[in-house]
């Protein structure tokens, strides 16, 4: 092709431009429908996608950093907990979310946020979003970072150091990573605490304990066979905790923990005729030791100690098994086995109790995607079913339907249905008795906060509960030629036999659980049984609405849209990516067209997220009270549901530099007590990010070797140290919902200088 395609390399800006021929070519255009490179299985389209350029104004290092500033985008309200999305690599399963956590964003070359239905084509439940990573084809670098940081009010400082190296070469990725952090303790005497008897004992009691965490990780991929992929992926990391948890007849008491995790992972992958196939096998295991002082006389130490294993494999195959009227049907089949084994041992004095727990799993899942009509736009039912026989369980079931309109360009409806069983996790059966001695706890029966003792491990009578969702959900965007995105989501969760931490202490609670409260004589709180338990049932509604623009900063080049911009890492890779015969032309920096292009590579980013709570109710017991957690009821110091919360995010980045601002905005809740009510106050705060790319505010190409590949970052959270307020009828605060108990750090600093080699 002779076509002519005009690129600014704007970190050169030496080159003299090109003469334009004088009379532009006239070739025929050819175009083709075939789908981006990593692009996902499905008709279902993005509800976002990010492109380089939208990423680089985030100013996150790597993966793990770019799904935390992307927060509410890539949420969800139909799980069972905050497992985040799942996340692909190229259009394909990875072994866990680990082995593409540290990948650096530079080598990203876009990103897509799918809603929960497209989860079923890769074998996950609709319960979680996906996001889609997909990486440049050609990329290396060398990372070295520095962060440290502190809370505004002191008492803990924190510092780390991460090295990373990466190199990518078609389907061949290598990369190394290596992690150190530190933090400090932070005390009870280091905040404004009143404290309910000795004031010295702040000292004895951590808020936060001191942690050190070292990591190795290493992935290696690539074609060993022929139109076969393979990775291996493996992971140690060490943690350990230093605690302080009160005084005793001895002295300062102590609670120190040990953890060991080791992952080792594997995926293969390839295509047998029109079928896709990928399979991922993962072993992880991990240890824990804790020791806590307990001031007891005849049991002065709790030795608690568990070791899990966990060996899964699973094969998933994809792809058109035939063909109807309006498109190829999308069939995809997973099947797989697992295996644990966890065992316990904890030690009070001489009463030593042993656990050993093993469950052996196997899953097979099926999903269809059938478009039926095109007539009224493409629509499209799909129908998914799962079991899963457990050794200890049984056998559990899900079935799971939906259907997706498309009524126009950029219009897409879908609705769906799933009814769900799981079982507890063998930690929430199994985990060994760990004793907590003077934990703070507020008894809304009494009326007042007590030091108790508080008694966490597993718990082998749980059940399964049993989960039914109904979502619909909307995804708009209006303007083909702006980046607008409208979403909408209603939300109804049904569960019985729901599983939970022990709840808030309350008169209903109390009366629902009696066996696991037991007091003195003169009724006063002495110890709480807080292993895991099942509810009844509860119910939930509510309705989600997000909208995303961004756009370049200032006026772009004639007839270039920001759509169709494309980064690349060098000028190399620029010559090497351009069809033959395609001209470049270099632009002299500074000058007018050069700051036109400039703006290619700005952004202003908008977005707002809208959760409304319409119901959240939870029956204790069959025939027992109920808890409306949107008003009145609470399953923690944190009180009820909010009714409402927003977050808004907004940002800026040009010329190397990037300013980010993310708030967050929650309504008030409601404790109801025998004697008095608790009142949470709303609460709003702001986050703030900064980032400068030193070279590009030092000359670019002429700027000093230590600037070139350099980022330095500040990061403030709570940058207004707001905290909620929780007060009764005349006023006063609890000691145990004192703003350091709710919130210990408050205004938090930390700065990071980053260096790419």
């Amino acid at each position: 092709m002779g076509a002519a395609l005009l690129i600014a390399l704007l970190a050169g800006g030496q080159a003299a431009p090109a003469p334009a021929p004088a009379t532009p070519p006239r070739d025929d255009i050819v175009v083709r429908g075939e789908r981006p490179r990593g692009s996902v299985t499905g008709t279902i389209p993005p509800e976002r996608t990010l492109s380089a350029l939208d990423i680089r104004a985030y100013g996150a290092n790597n993966v793990q950093e770019l799904l935390q500033a992307l927060g509410a985008a890539v949420a969800s309200g139909r799980g069972r907990g905050d497992a985040g999305p799942a996340v692909l690599l190229n259009g394909r399963r990875v072994s866990s979310v680990n082995e593409i956590a540290n990948l650096p964003t530079e080598a990203i070359e876009r990103t897509e946020i799918l809603p929960e239905a497209v989860a079923l084509a890769y074998g996950f439940p609709a319960d979680r979003k996906v996001v889609n990573i997909v990486t440049r084809e050609r990329y290396a670098s060398r990372i070295g970072q520095l962060t440290g940081g502190m809370p505004t009010g002191g008492g803990q400082a924190t510092i780390g150091a991460t090295a990373n190296l990466l190199r990518l070469r078609g389907d061949t990725r290598t990369m190394v990573q290596a992690e150190l952090s530190r933090a400090s303790a932070l005390t009870e005497d280091e905040r404004d605490i009143v404290q309910p008897g000795d004031p010295a004992i702040g000292a004895a009691r951590t808020l936060l304990p001191e942690t050190r965490r070292a990591a190795l990780g290493g992935t290696v991929a690539g074609t060993p066979l022929a139109e076969v992929a393979a990775t291996l992926d493996a992971r140690v990391e060490t943690l350990a905790t230093r605690a302080l948890v009160g005084r005793g007849a001895d002295g300062v008491l102590r609670r120190d923990g040990d953890t060991i995790t080791a992952h080792l992972g594997t995926t293969l992958g390839g295509r047998a005729g029109k079928w896709l196939w990928t399979a991922t096998g993962t072993l992880d295991r991990t240890r824990s030791d804790t020791v806590t002082d307990t001031g007891i006389a005849a049991a002065p130490r709790n030795d608690a100690r568990f070791t899990n294993m966990l060996a899964q494999a699973d094969l998933l195959v994809s792809g058109s098994p035939f063909a109807l009227p309006a498109g190829n049907a999308a069939l995809s089949l997973r099947g797989g086995v697992a295996t644990r084994s966890f065992d316990s041992r904890s030690r009070l004095g001489e009463n030593v109790a042993a656990t050993s727990l093993g469950r052996n799993a196997a899953n097979v899942q099926a999903s269809i995607d059938l478009p039926v009509t095109r007539g009224i736009g493409l629509v499209s039912l799909n129908a998914n079913v799962a079991w899963e026989r457990l050794s200890d369980a049984g056998g559990l079931r899900t079935l799971g339907g939906g259907v997706q309109w498309t009524p126009a360009a950029g219009l897409t409806l879908l609705g769906s249905a799933t009814a769900e069983q799981s079982a507890p996790s063998v930690e929430q059966l199994g985990s060994p008795l760990l004793v907590l001695p003077n934990a703070r706890t507020f008894d809304s029966v009494a009326g007042e906060t007590v030091d108790a003792t508080r008694i966490l491990g597993g718990n082998r009578a749980l059940r399964p509960d049993d989960r039914r969702v109904t979502a619909l959900g909307l995804s708009w965007q209006p303007w083909a030629k702006r980046d607008l995105t409208l979403t909408v989501d209603y939300i109804r969760t049904r569960i019985d036999d729901p599983i939970a931490s022990f709840p808030l202490l309350t008169p209903a609670v109390e009366a629902a659980f009696p066996g696991r409260v037991t007091r003195d004589a003169a009724g006063r709180l002495q110890r709480i049984d807080a292993t895991p338990v099942n509810f009844a049932r509860s119910r939930q509604q509510e309705l989600r609405w997000g909208l995303r623009y961004v756009r370049p900063l200032g006026p772009l080049p004639p007839g270039v849209e920001p759509a169709r911009v494309r980064s690349f890492s060098s000028e190399a890779e620029v010559r090497r990516r351009l069809p033959p015969g395609a001209r470049v032309q270099m632009v002299e920096a500074g000058s007018p067209q050069a700051r036109r292009f400039e703006n290619l590579t700005s952004r202003l980013i908008f977005s707002i997220d809208h959760v409304w709570r319409l119901q959240d109710r939870l029956t204790l017991i069959d025939g027992g009270p109920v808890l409306d957690l949107l008003d009145g009821g609470a399953l923690d110091l944190r009180g009820g549901r909010a009714r409402h919360s927003v977050e808004a995010q907004a940002g800026a980045f040009k010329r190397g530099l990037g300013a980010r601002i993310t708030a967050r905005w929650q309504s008030g809740t409601t404790l109801r007590g025998p004697g008095r009510d608790l009142n949470y106050g709303d609460l709003a705060t702001v986050d703030l990010n900064l980032f400068a790319n030193l070279a590009e505010q030092m000359g670019g190409t002429k700027a000093p070797v230590w600037a070139k590949g350099a980022r330095l970052s500040l990061g403030i959270v709570n940058l207004f140290d707001t905290r909620q307020a929780v007060r009764d009828a005349t006023g006063a605060t609890p000691i145990a919902f004192q703003q350091a108990y709710l919130n210990p750090l408050g205004r938090t600093i930390a700065l990071s200088l980053r260096k790419l080699f």
